[in-house]
């Protein structure tokens, strides 16, 4: 039962990281874009995937290697 429980709180904790935040925030970006028909004012559907592509890459590249250098320093 404790195993349960480190594990559902490892997940909440997950949930608060800024990379979960990222995602479920551009996740949330394509589908406003569908359903308040955004292409009507004049943003395109590449517009929005080049911009789900780059935060995809940032919380990619973030995770291999910090773009934060004090990130580097703290964890040591």
């Amino acid at each position: 039962m404790q195993a349960i429980q480190n594990i559902i709180g490892d997940f909440i904790k997950s949930l608060k990281s800024k990379r979960v935040v990222t995602g479920i925030l551009t996740i949330l970006f394509m589908a406003a874009y569908n359903y308040f028909g955004l292409g009507a004012y004049g943003i395109t559907e590449e517009t929005v995937n080049g911009l789900v592509i780059t935060v995809a890459a940032l919380i990619v590249s973030d995770t291999l290697r910090p773009v934060n250098p004090e990130k580097v320093e703290a964890a040591q």
